[in-house]
């Protein structure tokens, strides 16, 4: 079975709150960075049990920075 990257992002008392899910990492990587447009000043992230992999982008701005993205393995 291949693993599922879960999509979240964080409320504003700092809690993640689950967004979706996707099949691979690459259809993950492009939804991470449509939902970190939609919440900027948000931290949206990937993650997945199964494959240990964590892609973090650390209070979106999209505008101004471009973000900062960050990739793991556990």
């Amino acid at each position: 079975m291949r693993p599922s990257f879960d999509i979240f992002t964080d409320s504003p008392d700092a809690q993640p709150v689950w967004i979706e899910s996707a099949q691979d990492l690459e259809d993950a990587r492009k939804r991470l960075r449509e939902v970190a447009r939609i919440a900027p000043r948000r931290d949206c992230f990937i993650y997945s049990g199964e494959s240990g992999i964590v892609e973090i982008i650390v209070h979106a701005d999209f505008q101004d920075s471009g973000g900062i993205s960050t990739s793991h393995d556990l």
